[in-house]
């Protein structure tokens, strides 16, 4: 079964990872966290510093980060390192290399590659990055379905005849 929270830290656990491989299913499911996480925190940048005068605690976040959107940039500096390291891994998925991750920095055009890159399907099998992580996934299955011990037998209803 698919745990939710479970599946986030395990990911944020890998935030440093950058080798291996990872399914497509996980890296879309953390990029829409990462993307509903990002517009939560504009919402509360919004909320909290341009609609009244922030004081206390709100204050010393404000200062600490220029007057700019600090839950932006609190948000910047704690998901961006695992969403870099799973977008990573994912294209090692595909067989190509971390570094095809920049094309996204070129202007309007590099985001088309690298969207194509992320969404097509795994390669099967083995390639020079590790082993196909749906494969994995379902060994680790068949094997705990294999090692689960097989139900007793219930004992006779019936008392021995004396």
């Amino acid at each position: 079964m698919f745990s939710l929270y479970g599946k986030i830290f395990s990911i944020l656990r890998a935030s440093f990872a950058f080798s291996g491989r990872t399914a497509r299913k996980e890296f879309w499911f953390f990029f829409v966290f990462y993307a509903l996480m990002y517009f939560a925190a504009l919402g509360a940048d919004v909320t909290y510093f341009r609609q009244a005068e922030p004081t206390g605690f709100l204050l010393i976040l404000q200062g600490l980060f220029g007057g700019r959107e600090p839950f932006v940039w609190i948000h910047f500096l704690l998901l961006t390192p695992a969403m870099a390291s799973i977008t990573v891994r994912r294209l090692h998925d595909r067989g190509h290399t971390g570094w095809w991750g920049l094309v996204y920095l070129i202007p309007l055009l590099g985001l088309v590659p690298l969207v194509a890159m992320l969404g097509r399907a795994s390669q099967p099998g083995f390639n020079r990055f590790g082993a196909n992580p749906f494969a994995l996934a379902n060994v680790a299955k068949n094997d705990a379905v294999s090692s689960e011990p097989a139900p007793a037998e219930a004992p006779s209803q019936m008392a021995p005849a004396e």
